[in-house]
């Protein structure tokens, strides 16, 4: 070991003009360098010389380290999320599959898909890469809801999966996601990523820390990938994922995970340029203990309510559920105001309220149906500690909160109308269903004096900003089942179903057939 004391090293002024020091340090380092033939990597030594010809005038000093044999290394800074992403990958093959470099192919001929959900990936992806992370599963899976649902918190498939993860009410409430009249778990981004986690884990153990095998079932069932596997191993055969019998949708889905890898790990070589990502967090997450109006959240911390219900769309109501603790999510930077609210103010004025005088024959329950709220919330917010009443006692009956879309917080500023021109056959009552208010608003809001319409008369029916239906709208394609009818469809799903017929171009008495397809618009908020 070389090693060189700090001591300072001072010349005489004479001896600096006769002297000339030659310093010569030897360190020894190690580069890395790739073969190509075999993809090892070779270890080298290298020799480095510095040389010093002659000392500074101006020095009256030279530090050098204690010692040089054991050189420190500096980590460099992850300085954007894909950078932490491709540090984080462990699943790539060596290989590429053909069958990958067609789905890779695929995306890089269609560059607007991935700039749709790369944009729509920004507010999630850096929350679910730390999970990942923290959790020390590989990196890849935070591409997987890009293959699962675009990143689209309000995905909705024909099987009846929601959300980033795409999960079907059985897996979900097996995880302990929960849906009610509230709320939907399978939504939510903070719950349905921890399920996915916990799932994904739980695949991974089953299959022997084969990810791909655990991907394969994610996607088809636990039970079709254990039986393929079976199959296999009393034929001889290799029961990798390359090998097993899967259903067609399942032999694309991994390798579109793994042809996206490939384009993030090395964009320069397909000529992609990947959006900016940074390495940070998106929103904020408040925890509330208690219920509250979403309306006034949006008003209070003053964002976008478009913004508010993209990173909250769990909610299906325009209020928190009644029982619990829930999370709301807000960008980065705007949450203060309500983490002050939350700290100076009653939990009982965070909920708008009436006041309702009890009649004769009058319950609590009869109240709470009329009022569409839980009998035990109703109790709650009244101190109650039994159901009995009093004519003329006073309750406060909490909203319910029936608008998802939070009508009544936009802001102030935006208010440009939505107009709608009379057709054939419309009537108040279903121009108000077909936009979610009512016939009271729309004969006070178009000055109308009876409920007579003319064919093209042009109705004000909302506000672009408080109308979200057309930013919470998917198409799904709906299977026909036996038993169905246009009316049974579209009262599940809340539309008209006029809308159903002019969608399909169907007559109204069109007898569906079990097995037929129909093209819907949904609002995913209310379904």
């Amino acid at each position: 070991m070389l090693s060189v004391a700090t001591n300072a090293l001072t010349l005489p002024h004479y001896l600096r003009l006769i002297l000339t020091l030659s310093l010569t340090l030897v360190t020894v380092g190690c580069t890395h360098l790739v073969d190509p033939e075999n993809d090892t990597v070779v270890v080298e030594a290298v020799t480095s010389v510095v040389e010093i010809d002659a000392i500074d005038s101006e020095s009256t000093a030279v530090k050098l380290p204690l010692s040089i044999d054991a050189p420190t290394s500096i980590e460099p800074e992850v300085i954007d999320l894909w950078q932490r992403l491709r540090d984080g990958f462990s699943l790539m093959p060596k290989t590429m599959p053909a069958s990958v470099a067609k789905q890779r192919d695929w995306y890089l001929r269609n560059p607007s898909y991935l700039k749709t959900v790369f944009a729509r990936a920004e507010p999630f992806i850096y929350y679910v890469t730390e999970q990942l992370d923290q959790a020390g599963l590989p990196l890849e899976l935070a591409l997987l809801p890009i293959v699962e649902s675009t990143y689209d918190p309000l995905a909705y498939s024909h099987s009846h999966a929601v959300g980033l993860w795409q999960f079907i009410p059985s897996t979900a409430a097996s995880l302990g996601l929960r849906r009610d009249r509230w709320y939907d778990g399978r939504r939510d981004v903070i719950y349905s990523t921890q399920a996915a986690i916990t799932y994904l884990e739980q695949l991974n153990n089953r299959f022997d820390q084969d990810w791909l095998l655990a991907l394969a079932a994610y996607n088809s069932g636990q039970g079709y990938v254990s039986k393929s596997i079976k199959r296999n191993r009393k034929a001889g055969k290799d029961t990798d994922f390359w090998s097993i019998s899967l259903p067609r949708e399942t032999r694309n889905y991994v390798p579109q995970l793994l042809a996206l890898a490939s384009l993030v790990r090395d964009p320069q070589e397909y000529g992609l340029e990947l959006p900016a990502m940074p390495n940070e967090p998106y929103f904020e997450i408040v925890e509330i203990s208690s219920q509250i109006d979403l309306g006034n959240v949006i008003a209070l911390t003053d964002v976008e309510l478009a913004d508010f219900t993209r990173l909250n769309p769990a909610y299906r109501r325009a209020l928190t559920p009644p029982q619990g603790t829930h999370s709301l999510l807000l960008p980065v930077g705007t949450a203060q105001p309500l983490r002050d609210l939350l700290a100076t103010t009653d939990p009982k004025t965070w909920v708008p309220h009436t006041e309702y005088a009890v009649m004769s024959g009058d319950t609590l329950s009869e109240i709470a149906l009329r009022f569409e709220i839980p009998t035990a919330w109703l109790r709650e917010r009244n101190k109650l500690k039994n159901d009995q009443l009093r004519i003329g006692q006073i309750l406060l009956i909490p909203h319910a909160g029936n608008n998802a879309n939070y009508q009544a917080s936009s802001k102030s500023g935006a208010t440009e109308p939505n107009y709608y021109t009379v057709r054939r056959g419309d009537s108040l009552w279903s121009i108000a269903k077909q936009f979610n208010t009512s016939i009271k608003r729309l004969r006070e809001t178009n000055k109308l004096s009876s409920h007579t319409l003319q064919v093209n008369d042009r109705l004000v029916v909302g506000s672009k900003t408080a109308d979200l239906a057309s930013e919470n709208v998917r198409k799904l394609s709906y299977r026909v089942k036996r038993g169905d009818s246009l009316s049974l469809i579209a009262s599940k799903f809340d539309i008209a179903i006029r809308d159903i017929t002019r969608w399909n171009k169907i007559s109204r008495n069109a007898l569906l057939q079990p097995g037929q397809r129909l093209t819907l618009f949904i609002n995913a908020l209310k379904i």
